[in-house]
């Protein structure tokens, strides 16, 4: 009995150190001198009266001050009681900023408390230098699989040409497999041939499309099988490129003949 009584006598700590009746109290009083201030303004609304602006600033100045005091000892008070919610839903999505804190919900408590002795139910039979030797066994696997996760992620880095190349990052699509971006890169190189070298477009047999016709700007400049497309959209092999020239001299004899 004695014992009970010394510990109702005794406070807890935490009560004492948040001092929860003075943060009420100043609570009060701040939301009574806030409505004092409201009601002075609907007073001077209705009589019609200007107001007394260097008293009205002077309470403001007072309220600021003690608005700030109370913030502090919310802060203090917030450290102990406030804690995280389990869940984000419609109730608590407007004040989820006010609960931000390191304290678990006594829900999520009692499920940590509950694994706890799930992974140490087979362990507290045994001897303590025992039960030593199967927790590090425990983490040690623990560990290896964190390993090989990580093993995992670095080699899916490199295939999808995420990880940090020497020469500088690759401009292909991150989401491409190997054989997508050497079809590019075989692409690339035969443009930047063409272009600097002046080199004919060689396309592989999976890659060319058959066209029965093509625009007269492209005639010339598609090249396929080192043979070209004349204006009909048929392809000249060797033999007719170089009888052409013969024709076009022909025909521009017959026209200076028939001048």
């Amino acid at each position: 009995m004695e014992r009970t009584t010394t510990q109702q006598q005794q406070a807890p700590p935490v009560a004492e150190e948040l001092n929860l009746d003075y943060v009420k109290r100043q609570t009060q009083s701040l939301q009574e001198a806030i409505s004092r201030i409201l009601e002075d303004f609907e007073a001077y609304s209705q009589t019609n009266t200007t107001p007394k602006w260097k008293d009205i600033l002077g309470r403001y100045k007072m309220i600021n001050l003690d608005l700030f005091i109370l913030v502090e000892e919310v802060k203090q008070v917030s450290k102990a009681l406030v804690v995280f919610p389990k869940n984000v839903n419609a109730e608590n999505a407007s004040i989820l900023p006010v609960m931000l804190a390191s304290k678990l919900l006594p829900e999520m408590e009692t499920d940590n408390n509950v694994k706890i002795d799930q992974l140490l139910q087979d362990v507290q039979s045994l001897p303590i230098p025992m039960q030593i030797e199967t927790l590090k066994e425990r983490i040690g696997k623990i560990a290896e699989a964190c390993e090989n996760a990580g093993k995992v992620l670095a080699d899916a880095r490199k295939a999808y040409g995420l990880a940090p190349q020497r020469g500088g990052p690759s401009m292909l699509p991150t989401t491409m497999d190997k054989a997508q971006a050497a079809k590019i890169r075989e692409q690339e190189n035969m443009l930047r041939a063409a272009v600097n070298e002046g080199e004919g477009l060689r396309l592989p047999p999976e890659q060319r499309q058959i066209t029965t016709a093509l625009p007269p700007h492209m005639v010339d400049a598609l090249f396929v099988n080192d043979g070209v497309f004349n204006s009909s959209g048929m392809m000249q092999t060797h033999q007719s490129q170089s009888q052409q020239p013969e024709q076009q001299q022909h025909q521009q004899q017959g026209g200076y003949g028939n001048k």
